[in-house]
């Protein structure tokens, strides 16, 4: 029974030892970077489906967007995750794991690291170092010189501080230990502590964090969820570019409305953001739409529009949405008795600018009575009634609410500082040992080296090969 239980307890110990052993590789880190970066590929390549998928409305008008033949591979593979990566376990196991990596590098490191950086003490013999650091622990090199240890001594030292190394000897002049920038080995932890603030940063953001997504119209004020927020109100947006429907610059002009009647204006460029009250506002896209108007020419009153959204008012001017679902871009007009039609034709009869087709259904016809042709800010009267039709934007905001986008933002800093740090300047640790050869000492000298350092591994073993050359 005894043996039975020693037998369990090493197999315990040994699967907890293969742990940390992993857990402690520098190999592991590489894994988990490799994993991070295909997972926010695969985010940019693949698809994602819009934010509140769970909303039966939302994921109709999503699965309309996809293809009928493709709808039944679609939502298989959306119970994987993958139109959702950045909100699944295919990315939130990857930063769990670097976090827990992250401590235990810190952990395995960090004492004899500190004890290193603050005292540099020899090793009691030139093939047992303090080996505090697994990735720049290099195989000890040996050389033999038919010198004498004294004069051996000598060759090193002087070879040693031309390298920019500091050399300290035992009293029996045949152990030492040299450094250079050893203050850097503290920046290999501020690598780990930032990956580990980062990723631990990433997990509280979406476990605890708060993300709104709104989209802005003019004259509408939308508040955020935010405690004592303003409210935002469109001004005007700008999108240059060649492509109208899929803008990459553009700017949103805002309005931050105070309940007191203060207000003060926000320029937002596209895919940039702005600190406001504890939370980060980010412009993630100018969503192209159509302006209609109607307006009688008799009476010269607007005619209201009834657009075909669910609890939608009739309003005297609708903005449908430029997007491939034909259904989207229909508004009816209720005191003609008639339904129009809008599509986006750039360049229409040889013109640069864009264009619009209006299609005019009346009652309930399955063909249209009347197409028109308009220019962007064109205009023309059917009936006694002008229609107009004017191109722009709605903005998409991202509000983070939440502070752990912080902790994320320090640890990248810290992380990238360290970086920069042990590329600049990459330290280097040798201990050594200088031993005569035979009982006199007559034979000559034995040089040998443990070397642990980070940086250009070439470079670095052919300085380590010229200082235990014999001249």
């Amino acid at each position: 029974m005894d043996d039975s239980v020693t037998q369990q307890t090493a197999g315990w110990t040994g699967l907890l030892d293969r742990l940390w052993r992993t857990g402690a590789s520098p190999r592991f880190t590489v894994v988990l970077f490799v994993w991070l970066v295909l997972v926010l590929t695969l985010s940019l390549v693949v698809p994602q489906a819009p934010p509140h998928l769970e909303d039966p409305l939302v994921r109709s008008q999503w699965l309309a967007s996809v293809p009928m033949s493709a709808r039944p591979v679609v939502e298989r593979l959306q119970t994987l995750g993958l139109f959702d990566l950045l909100a699944s376990g295919w990315l939130r196991l990857p930063l769990a794991l670097m976090l827990a990596h992250a401590l235990v590098m810190l952990a395995h490191l960090g004492p004899a690291t500190w004890q290193w950086v603050i005292r540099p003490s020899f090793a009691d013999n030139a093939t047992q170092t303090l080996q505090f650091n697994t990735l720049g622990r290099w195989p000890p090199f040996q050389q033999d010189w038919p010198e004498p240890v004294e004069h051996v001594g000598q060759h090193l030292a002087h070879r040693l501080e031309k390298l920019g190394c500091r050399v300290l000897w035992a009293s029996d002049r045949q152990n030492f230990v040299a450094w250079r920038w050893r203050w850097s080995w503290l920046a290999l932890m501020g690598a780990y502590l930032g990956l580990g603030l980062s990723a631990l940063g990433v997990i509280l953001a979406g476990w605890l964090g708060q993300v709104q997504e709104i989209t802005l119209e003019p004259d509408t004020p939308t508040r955020l969820s935010i405690s004592g927020a303003p409210s935002l109100v469109l001004d005007r947006v700008t999108a240059p570019g060649r492509d109208p429907l899929q803008p990459t610059r553009g700017l949103a002009s805002l309005q931050l409305v105070a309940e007191v009647g203060e207000s003060r204006r926000l320029t937002l460029p596209l895919h940039h953001s702005r600190w406001l009250r504890g939370s980060w506002l980010t412009l993630v896209a100018l969503k192209p739409v159509v302006e209609v108007t109607a307006l009688d020419t008799d009476t010269g009153q607007p005619v209201l529009l009834q657009p075909f959204s669910a609890h939608a008012p009739q309003q005297e001017r609708v903005r449908l949405p430029l997007t491939d679902r034909p259904e989207a871009r229909f508004v009816g007009i209720p005191s003609e008795n008639a339904t129009l039609r809008v599509d986006y034709r750039p360049g229409i009869a040889g013109k640069p600018v864009p264009a619009f087709q209006l299609l005019l259904f009346q009652g309930a016809e399955a063909s249209p009575s009347r197409t028109l042709s308009l220019p962007n800010g064109g205009g023309e009267t059917v009936g006694g009634i002008h229609y107009r039709v004017i191109l722009d934007y709605n903005p998409v905001l991202r509000v983070h609410s939440g502070l752990w986008w912080l902790m994320t933002t320090v640890g990248w800093g810290i992380a990238a500082l360290s970086f920069v740090c042990l590329m600049v300047t990459p330290p280097l640790c040798v201990w050594g040992q200088v031993t005569p050869r035979g009982k006199s000492g007559k034979g000559g000298s034995q040089v040998t080296l443990m070397v642990e350092a980070l940086g250009d591994r070439p470079r670095l073993r052919r300085e380590m090969k010229s200082l235990v050359a014999p001249e």
